[in-house]
């Protein structure tokens, strides 16, 4: 019986992956057929790749700022070094790039959970946080765009995309984020109040699967301490700064190889455009798609240079460039990583397939 039910689940993200990797070839067909081979051909022939490695190893200070921000985040439950985040963080980017459906978050958290006395839910919900922060600096990134650049073009010509009107598209970016913030606050505010609630659900349950639900949570539940309070959540904001800005830079350095730069009056105007960027492409990513978010990444970086007047071929060969250096270099790193401490990517995904149960459990063996 319990075989069948792994048989099952394994249908089950079969059919989600299928779904994702549908999105995926959507959206690059669209952009391919919309922009022509040739034309993406011809910019990445005359592209000078000499900016890429710069703009790779800024990437990995961006990382650097996430497990620093992670560390403030797992404050509250371990002090743990930045620098033995670092890798835990570079794992999970590197499974995410892999793996469907945005795994490589349990993948991290299950892997915190080998390296440190955390609990892996708890771990879970700091990532959640990240997450959320990480939506909030990226809508502030397109807010100051949008006084400096004509942002109109871009909802207008998404709007034509999708076939839905700009203030229904604004609704969808904005409204998660701050629902889920609202939520969040809420939990570290009234814990209780969600563990009453998830109590009549549970109590309908078997009574050891309850029970393990019942446990999981409150141990979530846990990773949002603090978070009811202003000082911790400006904190937080304020430690995902840096994380975008060295990303947008990224983008920056590497728009050069490609000559973005001619496409604008000015470097400052350049600069707010990768902000644009870096907005779109990345909050882009939250739909569900292939691995790595191939297809819509690359279709919304098009759109947003293509709606700021720059050649479509130049946008997508650039776009296409950026992605790769984005998932190939942590992808390597990731599973260096994992090899020289003797962990297989099996491994990580079967603690996701069994339940983040065996992850737990690591800690309270300990």
């Amino acid at each position: 019986m319990v075989l069948d039910k792994r048989k099952g689940d394994g249908l089950l993200l079969n059919r989600r992956f299928w779904i994702g990797v549908l999105i995926t070839a959507g959206f690059l067909a669209l952009l391919i057929v919309r922009v022509g081979p040739s034309r993406i051909g011809t910019a990445l022939a005359d592209a000078n790749y000499l900016y890429v490695a710069p703009g790779i190893a800024v990437y990995f200070v961006s990382l650097y700022f996430r497990s620093y921000r992670w560390r403030y985040l797992l404050r509250p439950f371990q002090v743990i070094p930045t620098r033995r985040l670092y890798p835990v963080v570079a794992v999970g980017y590197m499974a995410n790039n892999i793996l469907p459906l945005r795994l490589g978050e349990l993948a991290r958290s299950y892997y915190l959970a080998r390296r440190e006395p955390v609990q892996a839910s708890t771990g879970l919900a700091t990532v959640l946080t990240e997450r959320l922060f990480d939506g909030l600096t990226l809508l502030l990134f397109f807010a100051v765009a949008a006084a400096f650049l004509p942002v109109a073009g871009l909802t207008d010509r998404i709007s034509e995309e999708t076939q839905l009107p700009i203030w229904l598209i604004s609704v969808s970016a904005i409204a998660p984020f701050v629902i889920v913030l609202g939520m969040v606050i809420t939990a570290s505010r009234f814990p209780g109040l969600f563990i009453r609630a998830l109590s009549i659900v549970t109590d309908r349950l078997p009574r050891s699967v309850g029970e393990t639900a019942s446990r999981l949570a409150s141990r979530f539940l846990v990773g949002f301490t603090g978070l009811h309070q202003p000082k911790r959540l400006a904190a937080i904001f304020a430690l995902s700064l840096p994380v975008w800005l060295a990303e947008a830079t990224m983008y920056y350095i590497i728009a050069f190889g490609f000559g973005l730069q001619d496409y604008f009056e000015s470097i400052f105007l350049m600069t707010v455009a990768m902000f644009l960027v870096t907005a779109a492409s990345n909050l882009a990513t939250s739909l569900p798609s292939s691995p790595g978010s191939v297809g819509p990444f690359e279709f919304f970086a098009v759109l947003t240079l293509f709606s700021l007047d720059v050649d479509a071929g130049v946008a997508s060969a650039y776009a296409i460039v950026l992605h790769i250096a984005l998932l190939l270099p942590v992808i390597v790193l990731g599973l260096i990583i994992l090899s020289r401490e003797s962990i297989s990517l099996r491994q990580l995904t079967h603690a996701q397939e069994t339940g983040t149960q065996n992850a737990t459990s690591i800690t309270e063996d300990r």
